[in-house]
């Protein structure tokens, strides 16, 4: 009887298991732009073989567009038909811990990440739509497309200690490893909630529990960021691994930033190793005084080991930086070439400040530069999510 019983619970496990995979139908598209494709204004756009760039799930059918509000909604859109395009639209904020706070890191790990497959756009609806409490992972995919999102930076509940250094958080907004042909666009970053100034002291350091915001690495490739808000934040946005990691990263990490906005942004916007990096019409805005930021400035450009930078057009307004040569920050690098970039009104001039003024390589695709200015006054409108 007991063989009978088992018999009979196993066909239903399965069939639970089906029809939890099949719960979430189909949606019809919400918004035209779910099935746009990366413009040729940045590396994320160019693919000289198939002439065609990030497409993300362009091509998918009807039975491959999802709406979800909730994480397992998102789990099941993500599991479904794992080598088909797809286009998961996302509605209203998505709490990733499901409103369960995490224990400790382990618990942190198994729950917190939410890893795309390749072929995928994933799109929030409207101007109130995003993550809280996790991370989007893009490792060993291409193909992607991430747009129209809040996203708050993770609060990593158990940092690790490093002697000499302090805590050190692990988690970040968007995690880029070994990934190619990926499109960022119009994503709003930040810390949310919980601000760098909530911080606690334990063991005589400050337990910094926030990461990154955007992390490109591991040999990861031909991606465009466009149209995002970085705002209050620390260490922003790492490209590159680290300096002993040219088996993966050299010529590769060929990435554009364009028209973006950093905002109350302390460092690393961004800090380079290795990459190619193409930075046009961004804006940097913040202030020296700690008096008036929890995250006061330090520097934008972290210039690392064989990293590149062509900026062109750019905008830096620090209020209470006098000196422009603090922009940059060099760690091993010293490859930067500016054409027409302003620093608080008046055009950068780093030629005094120990940077090699000249790139060895050009952008292979074409691209329009606008006003620097127009830019700064404009950008409201213009960037992050809800700007479609």
């Amino acid at each position: 009887m007991k063989k009978l019983i088992i018999a009979l619970f196993i066909p239903l496990a399965i069939n639970s298991s089906i029809a939890a995979c099949h719960a979430l139908s189909p949606s019809p598209i919400k918004i035209s732009e779910a099935r746009d494709v990366a413009p040729r204004d940045g590396f994320g756009g160019y693919d000289l073989a198939t002439n065609t760039g990030t497409i993300g799930g362009a091509k998918a059918n009807e039975k491959m567009i999802f709406m979800v509000s909730n994480k397992q909604d998102l789990l099941v859109a993500i599991a479904i038909n794992k080598n088909q395009p797809r286009i998961i639209q996302v509605s209203g904020i998505i709490d990733l811990s499901e409103n369960k706070p995490y224990q400790n890191f382990d618990d942190q790990k198994s729950r917190s990440l939410i890893k795309l497959p390749s072929n995928t756009t994933l799109i929030g609806i409207g101007n109130n739509a995003g993550f809280i409490h996790g991370s989007i992972v893009l490792s060993n995919v291409s193909n992607v497309i991430i747009r129209n999102l809040k996203i708050e930076a993770p609060v990593d509940v158990e940092p690790k200690f490093e002697e000499g250094d302090g805590w050190n958080a692990e988690w970040d907004g968007i995690n880029i490893i070994t990934s190619s042909y990926i499109w960022i666009d119009h994503v709003t970053f930040t810390d949310g909630q919980f601000t760098d100034d909530k911080y606690q002291e334990k063991a005589g350091y400050k337990y910094v529990q926030h990461d990154g915001l955007l992390d490109i690495k591991r040999g990861s490739d031909f991606i465009t960021v466009s149209y995002c808000l970085f705002e209050n934040h620390d260490k922003t946005m790492l490209i590159g691994h680290s300096d002993k990691n040219a088996e993966q990263d050299e010529n590769k990490l060929n990435i554009t930033l364009h028209h973006n906005v950093f905002s109350d942004i302390g460092q690393r916007a961004p800090r380079i190793r290795f990459g190619k990096v193409h930075m046009y019409n961004n804006l940097f805005k913040g202030t020296v005084d700690t008096s008036k930021t929890a995250y006061p400035y330090l520097y934008s450009i972290g210039l690392g080991y064989k990293g590149s930078v062509l900026s062109e057009k750019n905008q830096f307004m620090i209020t209470g930086l006098k000196d422009s040569c603090k922009i940059v920050k060099q760690f091993k690098g010293n490859n930067l070439q500016d054409n027409h970039s302003l620093f608080n009104q008046s055009t950068v001039n780093w030629s005094s400040c120990g940077f090699d003024n000249k790139v060895t390589w050009s952008v292979p695709y074409q691209y329009t530069l606008d006003d620097a200015k127009f830019f700064a006054k404009q950008y409201l409108r213009l960037v992050g999510n809800g700007k479609l």
